[in-house]
This record gives C-alpha cells, sequence and structure tokens, in this order.
C-alpha cells in the first residue's frame, strides 16, 4: 500500500520533510540554532502539534533497520551477539583496551558536546528540546486537551531518552528545565546523577506520560505513543534497573527492584490487553505482522516506526529488506546467519536442539521439524521465499568448483552460511533498486517483549512455575503444542536459576534480529560474568548461576552449502539445476512435513559443507580470535572533549579523564527508589 506524504504528516515516524509543514521545518531550523519560536507559536494547536511531530522525528531520524539500538543513534550492535559475525574494536581481542577520555571519544560520543549557539541532534538537545515544549505549554492558551496530550509525548520521550544515557553511561545529569546554551553558570553545572535518581526520574515522567495520554489515538494518528507505551516503558526501564548491570543484589528473589519491575510489568500487561493488544494467534500470523507494510493499527505494536514507500529524497525507508534479499531476488547480498544463531532455535515441540539436528556438528537435516519461527526467521536452499511480483520463488545458496581455483554460485547468491535471515522481509516490497523502498513498519516494542519480560519478572522473584506459564503464552501463539506436561517444551522447571535461563533464551529467539539481544547480554552480564578482574560488577557470576556459557572466549562460524564433488564434474555449469526444479518446501502448504521431507533427502544426497577461505571472526591477518569484551565497556566513560568542557561531571570507574586520573563516577548503587 502506497502512504501517502499527506498520510505520512500525521504517522510521524518518517522524516520531518516529507511531509510536516513549513512550519515544522522553521521548528527543525530553530532547534538547531537555538533561535526564538515567536510569542504565539505555542497558542496554536497546529504549531504544537509540529513540534511535537518535531520531537518524534528528531528521535526516530535514521531509525530504518530493526536491529539498531539507542534513540537519535541508531547504531546496529548485533555483531556483538551470535546474531552477525564480524569483529569490531568492541570485542576484538587484538585492539588495544580502551580505557581512557580520548578512547571514550572513539568508542562513543553518544553523549554530546557543549551546546553553545548551536548543536547537533545529540541526547541533551533533544531532552532540551522537548524541556522548551514542557514550559512553553504551562502559559499556553490552546485547549486542555491539546495540552495534555503534547505534554504526554513531550514526557515520555523524554523519558526514553534518558534512559538510553543511563543504558550508555549509568549515572548522568538529569535535566528538568532550559538551561541556558551559551552561558555555563552555577545552574548549568548539573552533577552526574546516580542510576537510583535518573530512573525515579524517569519513572516520574512516565507515570505522568501515562495518566496524560489516550490508549488509543485512532487510526489517523497510529504510531504516537499511548498510554499503554508508557507503561510498557516503565517496564522495560525497571527490568534494566533490577538486572545485575545496576543491581548487585540480584540473586536475592526478595529484591524490591524486582518486585518493581514486576509490579509495573503486570500493570502494563493489563492495561494494553484491555485496549485490544494481545498479540498473535499462529506462526504465518506472526511473521505475517513483523513484515506490515501498510502502517495500520496491529495488536502486536506498542511503539511502532511507520515507514514510507513513496519516492523521494527526504523520506525513509525500511533498509532490512535491502539487506536480506538475495542477488537471484534483486537483493543485494544476503543476511548470512552465524551457525550458533541456527542451530539455537528450538525443535518443534519446543525442546532444545540436539546435536543431531545441529549444523555445528554436521547435520544436513537441520530444517526438519523446528520451531515454527524458525521458518519465519531463516530461509535455505529449497524453501518459499517470495517477494512482490515472485510470489513463489524458490531459493538456492550452495556453490561448486567452476575451475580449480575458482566456485560457481548458486543464482549468483554468494551466501556463507547453510541459512540466511528472512525475518521481517515483506511480500509487499517492490524490488525496485535493490528493494530500496521497503515501508515495512519497524516494532520497537511488541507485545511479546513485555510477556517475556513477566515471565522474567517472575523467575527473579522465586516464581518458576510462572514464568513457564507466560513462557508457554509466546510458544502457543506461535503453534508449538503444549506437550504431555503442558509446559510447551520448556519443562517444569522449579529452581529460578534455570527459569532466568529460560527466559533469556526464550528472548533470544522470539525477538531475534529486532535489536534485543545485545541489551540481555549487557545487561545480565553475559560476555564474562562479570568477573573480569579489575572491574568485577557482580557478586554472583552470572553465567555461571544460569548456566549460560559466558561470550569471551567464542567466536561465530560459518559454513558454505557445497555440492557433493561425486555429483558433478569441475568446470560445468549448476550441476543441480535441473534436479532441484522438483524440490520446494511452502512453509504455508499443508503438506510442508512432507515437502521438507523430501528436501532433506535431496541436501544428504547432493550436498556437503564447506570451510570459508578466511575464517568470520578475524584480525587483520586473517587469523580466527575469539570474542573478548572488556568489562568497562558495559558502561562507557565520557569523552576528552565532554570532560574539557564539564569539568564538573567527572569520569567513570574504569576509564581515565582527560588528564590521565582513574575514575570515580559508579553505576551500581543500593539506593532505593522514591516513586512507584
Amino acid at each position: 500500500m502506497k502512504k501517502s506524504a499527506f498520510h505520512i504528516r500525521f504517522i510521524l515516524w518518517i522524516s520531518i520533510l516529507s511531509g510536516l509543514s513549513a512550519c515544522s521545518e522553521s521548528f527543525l531550523n530553530d532547534m538547531e540554532n537555538y533561535g526564538s519560536y515567536g510569542g504565539e507559536t505555542f497558542n496554536s494547536e497546529t504549531m504544537v502539534t509540529d513540534y511535537v511531530n518535531t520531537l518524534y522525528a528528531r528521535a526516530f531520524r535514521g531509525y530504518y533497520l530493526p536491529v539498531q539500538t539507542l534513540l537519535g543513534s541508531w547504531s546496529d550492535r548485533s555483531n556483538l551477539t551470535t546474531e552477525r559475525w564480524g569483529m569490531t574494536n568492541w570485542v576484538n581481542p587484538s585492539v588495544i583496551h580502551y580505557t581512557s577520555a580520548f578512547d571514550a571519544t572513539q568508542l562513543v560520543s553518544y553523549f554530546g558536546y557543549a551546546l553553545g549557539t548551536s548543536a547537533s541532534n545529540t541526547p541533551y538537545t533533544r531532552i532540551r528540546n522537548g524541556n522548551i515544549l514542557l514550559e512553553e505549554l504551562k502559559s499556553s492558551t490552546i485547549s486542555e486537551t491539546a495540552k495534555k496530550y503534547a505534554r504526554g509525548q513531550a514526557l515520555c520521550l523524554r523519558a526514553m531518552q534518558l534512559f538510553d544515557l543511563v543504558r550508555t553511561y549509568g549515572s548522568v545529569p538529569i535535566v528538568t528545565k532550559v538551561l541556558s546554551a551559551t552561558v555555563v553558570g552555577k545552574e548549568e553545572q548539573l552533577p552526574r546523577a546516580s542510576v537510583t535518581r535518573c530512573v525515579e526520574q524517569i519513572i516520574r515522567d512516565l507515570n505522568e506520560a501515562a495518566s496524560l495520554l489516550p490508549a488509543d489515538w485512532g487510526a489517523s494518528e497510529y504510531g504516537r505513543l499511548t498510554s499503554g507505551a508508557a507503561l510498557a516503558l516503565k517496564s522495560r526501564v525497571l527490568l534494566t534497573y533490577a538486572s545485575p548491570i545496576f543491581n548487585r543484589d540480584w540473586d536475592n528473589p526478595e529484591n524490591e527492584r524486582w518486585a518493581a519491575a514486576l509490579k509495573a510489568t503486570l500493570a502494563a500487561q493489563s492495561a494494553l490487553t484491555a485496549n485490544g493488544l494481545d498479540g498473535c494467534s499462529n506462526a504465518k500470523e506472526w511473521a505475517d505482522m513483523l513484515a506490515r507494510a501498510d502502517n495500520s493499527f496491529h495488536k502486536e505494536a506498542i511503539i511502532v516506526k511507520l515507514l514510507t514507500d513513496v519516492q523521494g529524497s527526504d523520506n525513509e525507508y525500511n533498509g532490512w529488506e535491502r539487506m536480506l534479499r538475495l542477488p537471484s531476488q534483486e537483493g543485494v547480498n544476503g543476511y548470512a546467519a552465524p551457525i550458533e544463531m541456527i542451530d539455537a532455535f528450538p525443535m518443534a515441540d519446543g525442546k532444545r536442539p540436539t546435536d543431531k539436528v545441529k549444523i555445528a556438528q554436521g547435520s544436513k537435516s537441520f530444517f526438519i521439524d523446528r520451531d515454527p519461527r524458525f521458518y519465519r526467521t531463516f530461509a535455505f536452499s529449497g524453501i518459499k521465499w517470495g517477494y512482490s511480483g515472485h510470489p513463489d520463488d524458490i531459493v538456492w545458496g550452495y556453490r561448486w568448483k567452476a575451475s580449480e581455483q575458482t566456485y560457481g554460485y548458486s543464482d549468483q547468491n554468494q551466501v556463507g552460511s547453510p541459512a540466511f535471515v528472512r525475518k521481517m522481509s515483506s511480500m509487499e516490497t517492490s524490488p525496485t533498486e535493490n528493494f530500496a523502498y521497503s515501508s515495512t513498519d519497524i516494532y520497537e516494542y511488541r507485545y511479546a517483549e513485555l510477556i517475556l519480560n513477566l515471565a522474567e519478572c517472575y523467575a527473579a522473584t522465586g516464581h518458576p512455575a510462572e514464568a513457564v506459564k507466560w513462557l508457554g503464552e509466546i510458544r502457543k501463539r506461535v503453534g508449538i503444542l503444549p506437550g504431555e506436561d503442558g509446559t510447551y517444551g520448556i519443562g517444569n522447571l522449579t529452581d529460578r536459576h534455570q527459569a532466568i535461563e529460560a527466559c533469556l533464551y526464550e528472548r533470544q529467539i522470539e525477538l531475534a534480529y529486532e535489536g534485543k539481544r545485545f541489551w540481555d547480554l549487557w545487561r545480565w552480564l553475559l560476555y564474562d560474568g562479570g568477573q573480569e578482574e579489575g572491574l568485577k560488577l557482580s557478586d554472583v557470576n552470572t553465567c555461571t548461576a544460569l548456566g549460560i556459557a559466558p561470550l569471551n572466549g567464542t567466536h561465530r562460524t560459518s559454513f558454505y552449502v557445497d555440492v557433493l564433488p561425486a555429483n558433478y564434474t569441475i568446470g560445468e555449469k549448476d550441476p543441480l539445476l535441473s534436479t532441484r526444479s522438483k524440490m520446494g518446501a511452502d512453509p504455508d502448504a499443508d503438506n510442508f512435513k512432507e515437502q521438507l521431507a523430501q528436501l532433506q533427502h535431496f541436501w544428504e544426497t547432493n550436498f556437503i559443507y564447506g570451510q570459508p577461505d578466511t575464517p568470520v571472526d578475524k584480525d587483520k591477518n586473517d587469523n580466527q580470535v575469539d570474542i573478548f569484551w572488556h568489562s568497562n565497556y558495559y558502561i562507557h566513560g565520557l569523552g576528552s572533549i565532554v570532560l574539557n568542557n564539564n569539568s564538573w561531571l567527572g569520569q567513570t570507574i574504569g576509564w581515565t579523564d582527560q588528564n590521565g586520573v582513574d575514575g570515580t563516577i559508579g553505576w551500581q548503587d543500593n539506593e532505593t527508589l522514591q516513586v512507584e
């Protein structure tokens, strides 16, 4: 469905310039230059709406891939997980250990710099712009309803931004009023508040936002933040606050932080279900709702970014499809999945996979009897994966020796993995310019995450049976059967550590490739268990307690699917072109299992796994390296530019400041929240 520029204007989550009025464009300029808005600006409902729209656009500009994280700075951190391979400085053991203020600038500059007379779109700039609206609304003459809705949205966006600052830097200044952009006086020298005080402010903002915002904006305003979204965000914030990254007492089931997270999550779930948000009911609906491109309401959506397929230099499009689609489908390269990610998915009965079906153990029947979500998350040779104009396309990704030195690739699909990501690809997206104009919606927060939050809170507070119950609800939705014990393959867990692990496992599967995996690894300290010498972050090794192998010391792997050498002569063209024409498995077909069985025979008859020429996790000399994440990376230090301009802030522990002095600002405290 094509979205007009007029429709986009009211949808919000896309480019400012694609649909907002000229006054919105002036707001954009004013925000950059800190100019005057004029005496009547906030006495006009139209202009206030445009201002709010610009707040959204500033916050969500550039958010066009579901794997991206951090409000307003949409970086992809999936390569810090098993979702995608590739060494970066964050996990490369051959890179010098980042510890200094200079290194902090190189590693991440999310904090922003001195405002001056102009500023870029950074966190505190976005907070400032929201604070301007909040202050001006106090004397505004617009209707009370319009004032209420504008205030609620601004508060919600401010809370979201402060939360991302806390996730990045831990203790940060809390700014709730408009400070001078050009003069740095005592009033502007705000100290870094403790994480607890920051969370208090976030909760205050979200509580008030929930009381001001409607539960449903109606079809024409779909995409705006709702009261339910504010409550769901509160659940996410308090779950994070209770997690080991901020809570050294995380292993205590009586810990107040877990209790607060549980209470907030139950309240959010109750509010959302009362308004008709309860997700999907089968695997096809699960897949379809993640590939919606019509900008229309879905009962899974809590926070959603709507994109456009209307071509224009200022419009924003979903870039995911362009990454996923294979060259044979008019795509670019395909998105090869690490073997570790493929092998993680459960079986059809919900039980964990055995070595018998794991690619790592050489299995060529890895796609038999898997979790229904498996076939909607991955594609592989011989499966139907259609697209606009080609609804019945069967994809193939294998290679053979075209000469002694070179390979040929099926349909030019050079993908270095037996399976490649298909999740959130849409049948409606046109292949024009390699799928450049996809309008598939992105769920920044969906109902499944909230239910997973609920299960985790129950597990952490010592109620594993309740955790299993809610994990079962997630699996029930996609067609996994309850089994004889009624647990959907999870098992009757009685140990809360096992229940927490089960929750994290389910999050890995259900939320795969949605930008959530890094944050789960981060908040549970799963790179090293929080035990690195010199910066021990947990009294209890989180990996050992939960039975989860740390990522440090591991690497992502890949295999090519090669044609068995005995089945062809070197130099011939695609040796399987004729025999594969009878193959094809359609996840929507009634006889899908029978089709998969035939495909299994084809794989076992014709394929063998081949190693890539170089490892996928490698150093500059193409030598395999293992992931190594340093504990100080969990919470970043402030860069030298920030510290030179704001010397009163101090440096984070694990880092040195601009003068080479060790940081002293911690982020784990034992303070008590004063708000609910």
